[in-house]
């Protein structure tokens, strides 16, 4: 299996942050680190599935790796490193990809205690100022992912999703940018 990885710098404030993100083959680990001025100051590691391609691999990496690069963006990066060994339940947003019209297909991941969760549980409701709903219940697959398709309302949707593994449950608000604004979430 070929090595290979991801590298972005990304400017908080006064800090410049580098994020690398490789697949760890002989570990079979996906390992993002986090470095301020050549230092690491954390990293993020999940196990792979037992069964994947190269290609499965690629895609798992550069999700987790925009996923590490937004958190530092958003302010989130000590969630982000924080990795509760005692099984804390976590739902991440791994992006959404728009499809025909209005419609969007959100991709979550969740993670036990820094591993993928296979077999989870994530529903979800939205609201704006003038109606509510609630998303089709998804099950995450081998490698801790699901997928929710959504019709967008013309005002930007507020989204709360609800994760649940093994009696645990983990929540997340995001906001929907609206049909008007560039790009989807």
């Amino acid at each position: 299996m070929t090595i290979f990885g991801f590298n972005t710098d990304v400017r908080v404030e006064e800090t410049v942050y580098h994020i690398q993100t490789e697949v760890r083959s002989q570990e079979r680990r996906l390992e993002s680190q986090v470095f301020v001025s050549g230092r690491c100051i954390g990293k993020r590691s999940m196990a792979m599935p037992q069964e994947h391609s190269e290609e499965t691999a690629q895609e798992l990496a550069r999700n987790q790796h925009r996923w590490v690069v937004e958190a530092v963006r958003e302010g989130f990066i000590d969630d982000v490193l924080n990795q509760d060994a005692g099984g804390t339940l976590v739902v991440q947003f791994l992006g959404a990809q728009r499809l025909a019209g209005n419609s969007v297909q959100l991709q979550f991941r969740v993670l036990t205690g820094g591993e993928v969760a296979v077999g989870a549980e994530i529903h979800a409701d939205w609201k704006t100022a003038s109606e509510a709903g609630e998303l089709l219940l998804a099950i995450t697959d081998d490698a801790g992912e699901a997928h929710m398709s959504f019709i967008l309302p013309p005002e930007s949707p507020e989204l709360l999703v609800r994760a649940t593994y093994d009696g645990r449950e983990a929540r997340r608000r995001f906001i929907i940018k609206s049909q008007a604004a560039a790009g989807v979430v």
